[in-house]
C-alpha cells in the first residue's frame, strides 16, 4: 500500500469521527481539535504503481499515458499555474513540441475523467495563455 493511499485511508477514518466543530466524538479524555475540510478541498491521488487516479471515493485507470504525467504533475501543486514550457520539459521531455500537443492531451484527459465519473476533477483543470492549473 503506498503512503498516499494510507494517508487517505486515515484522512478518511478522522473525518468520520468528527463532528461539525472538528472535535472527535469518540469521547476521548484529551479529544483532539483537527480543522474539517470539505471534500473540494481533497487533491487527487494518483497511484504509479496501478498508474490510477482514485478522488472522491471513485477510481479511474489512466494508464501509462501522458495524460497521467500531466495530471500527476499539475496535482502536484494545485492552485498553481504550469507554464507550458515547464509541462513540455517534464512530462514529453522535449521544448519542441507544440502547445497543441498539451491542449489535445488535456481534451482527452478531461473527456476520460468525465466518462470515470469524476466530472468535477475534469472541470477543474483549467489552462489560460499557455498555463494549466488544478483549481481544487
Amino acid at each position: 500500500m503506498t503512503a498516499a493511499i494510507l494517508v487517505e485511508e486515515v484522512r478518511t477514518v478522522v473525518n468520520a469521527e468528527l463532528d461539525g466543530s472538528g472535535t472527535i466524538l469518540r469521547g476521548h479524555p484529551g479529544a483532539v481539535s483537527l480543522p474539517v475540510r470539505s471534500s473540494n478541498d481533497y487533491r487527487p491521488i494518483l497511484d504509479q504503481s496501478t498508474l490510477c487516479v482514485a478522488w472522491k471515493g471513485k477510481s479511474l485507470h489512466l494508464g501509462h499515458t501522458r495524460a497521467f504525467a500531466f495530471l500527476e504533475r499539475i496535482s502536484r501543486r494545485p492552485n498553481q499555474y504550469v507554464t507550458h514550457l515547464d509541462l513540455l520539459r517534464e512530462v514529453w521531455d522535449d521544448e519542441e513540441l507544440a502547445v497543441a500537443t498539451i491542449r489535445s492531451v488535456v481534451r482527452h484527459l478531461r473527456r476520460r475523467l468525465r466518462e470515470g465519473g469524476m466530472g468535477e476533477l475534469a472541470a477543474a483543470i483549467h489552462g489560460h495563455n499557455g498555463r494549466y492549473i488544478l483549481e481544487l
